[in-house]
């Protein structure tokens, strides 16, 4: 048999065998790759097997001398897209291309024409070499492409990640490419933190902030995801062993770096689902934050809580008139600061240092405030019952219309 009648029945056979060949590429793919074998089954493995018998029939062009030099090769293109996509690196991409060469080599080298004829084996050897490398080539090209594209324009592969996850949806297979290779991990524990520009703090593009939010953030969060939407910057931020302080000394850090945004902190939720939700918490402690006319610091959805109990109870008034308001009625009439004094001892978590650095005073002083508080209003703050209705009545001020508020 001449070599061309012997590659016509390699040809022929490859072809017959296309379907299995296929099946057991994708099992060759799993075993031999780390990356292929992490991939959910299903309609991926449809996917690769499938790729996998269209490498096989152009192959048989290619041998057969009806391909000229693979013009097109589009599906392969394709195909290195959506594993860039799916997260698998371009090695990993290549290493497959060889592992295919290999399964394939040694379907032929079972071929009667190749035991009988090695100069037709090693020809065709050869050429399934040449088209491997060639396929190769083309294959790593576009998902080099892809990915310098979406790298290069990372503000937009930002935003797109952040208006699926704070959808609530499913995030597509795109999406967590985009955040694979941006290094986001979402898989476990998250929560948001949402900054808004405060009115007539500039109108330079929020773009122009992100290098700032990312720069404050500690090496613990590098991960987040930063990114724009509408008119805040959103902060999407894994959990990380320390999540308790470590998100609570965060959003200060921030909101201290940042005094021309306001900061709003939402709580820390299970994976990609629970981003939505650590989203709308976030924006219900920033616009809370902003009621306040606060600087410098970061509001957090338990704050919130607290505001959302006194609204449910209708009790809000009664709070005010047992606790601030006869404080605010006694700094009026001795030009005192006993008012203010509870504010920030409230807004600095009952820390006796911060509230007097804050102040300007002496933590002396603030403690002398504080017994004053108790002689003027009757409540403690030495007891946690009392130092609770203290705290309350300095949130509750928020919930009441001007006429009613303390002053």
């Amino acid at each position: 048999m001449d070599r061309e009648a012997a590659i016509r029945s390699l040809v022929q056979h490859l072809a017959e065998h296309s379907q299995e060949l296929g099946e057991r590429l994708v099992v060759a793919y799993k075993e031999r790759i780390v990356e292929y074998r992490s991939l959910p089954a299903g309609p991926l493995d449809e996917d690769i097997a499938h790729v996998a018998r269209q490498n096989v029939l152009t192959l048989l062009e290619w041998l057969s001398g009806d391909a000229q030099e693979l013009r097109g090769l589009e599906e392969f293109k394709n195909s290195a897209v959506r594993r860039f996509r799916q997260g698998v690196s371009v090695q990993a991409v290549l290493h497959a291309y060889r592992v295919w060469g290999q399964v394939v080599w040694e379907e032929v080298s079972r071929v009667a024409e190749c035991r009988l004829s090695p100069t037709t084996g090693f020809a065709v050897a050869g050429e399934i070499m040449r088209y491997v490398n060639t396929v190769s080539l083309v294959v790593a090209n576009s998902y080099l492409e892809e990915s310098a594209g979406i790298i290069s324009d990372r503000h937009l592969a930002e935003r797109e990640a952040l208006e699926e996850l704070i959808s609530g949806r499913s995030v597509s297979e795109r999406v967590s490419g985009y955040l694979l290779r941006l290094g986001v991990h979402l898989e476990g524990r998250n929560s948001v933190v949402v900054l808004h520009r405060r009115p007539g703090a500039g109108t330079a593009p929020l773009r122009d902030h992100l290098a700032t939010v990312r720069h404050h953030l500690p090496s613990a969060h590098r991960s987040a995801l930063v990114g724009v939407r509408e008119e805040e910057i959103v902060v999407v931020l894994p959990a990380v062993p320390t999540e308790g302080a470590g998100l609570a000394d965060l959003a200060r850090g921030l909101a201290a770096g940042l005094e021309d945004f306001v900061v709003g902190v939402g709580r820390v939720h299970e994976g990609m689902a629970g981003v939505a939700t650590a989203y709308r918490e976030a924006q219900d402690a920033m616009r809370l934050c902003r009621a306040r006319g606060e600087r410098g610091r970061a509001c957090f959805y338990t704050d919130v809580l607290l505001q959302r109990v006194l609204e449910a109870s209708g009790l809000a008034g009664e709070v005010v008139e047992e606790t601030v308001g006869p404080l605010a009625a006694y700094d009026a009439r001795h030009q005192a600061q006993l008012l203010p004094t509870l504010r920030t001892y409230v807004a600095h978590r009952f820390n006796l240092t911060r509230t007097a650095a804050e102040l300007h005073v002496q933590p002396n002083t603030v403690r002398y405030r504080l017994e004053r508080i108790h002689e003027v209003c009757g409540r403690d703050p030495s007891r946690s019952d009392d130092l609770l209705l203290l705290a309350l009545g300095a949130k509750a001020e928020h919930i009441l219309p001007p006429d009613r508020q303390a002053s």
